[in-house]
């Protein structure tokens, strides 16, 4: 009876000594749960990535086809973005200087 009391008493005030016993035995095997955790968001990081650079490069091909198609638009697009964005850039700098 003392010796149940005694490791109930240990195991409450050790909690550590439960969590690590939680993330170093996982389900799987002896593969800490950590490392198979930090795998799997690894995986779906890469997949976001992945995802985002098809993306960008279907993109890009859609707006290369488009000035390929309508060269005088294409130009004046790219015109009109470039004086927005001097001018945007042009206030901030005088804002910041004063």
């Amino acid at each position: 009876m003392a010796n149940l009391m005694a490791e109930n008493l240990n195991k409450n005030l050790n909690p550590t000594h439960d969590m690590k016993n939680k993330f170093s035995n996982g389900p799987i095997g002896n593969e800490p749960f950590v490392e198979r955790a930090s795998h799997q968001l690894g995986e779906r990081v890469g997949a976001m990535a992945s995802d985002l650079a098809d993306g960008t490069a279907e993109s890009l091909r859609r707006s290369r086809d488009y000035v390929k198609s309508n060269p005088a638009q294409g130009v004046a697009i790219a015109a009109a973005a470039g004086l927005i964005t001097g001018s945007l850039l042009t206030l901030a700098m005088r804002r910041r200087r004063a």
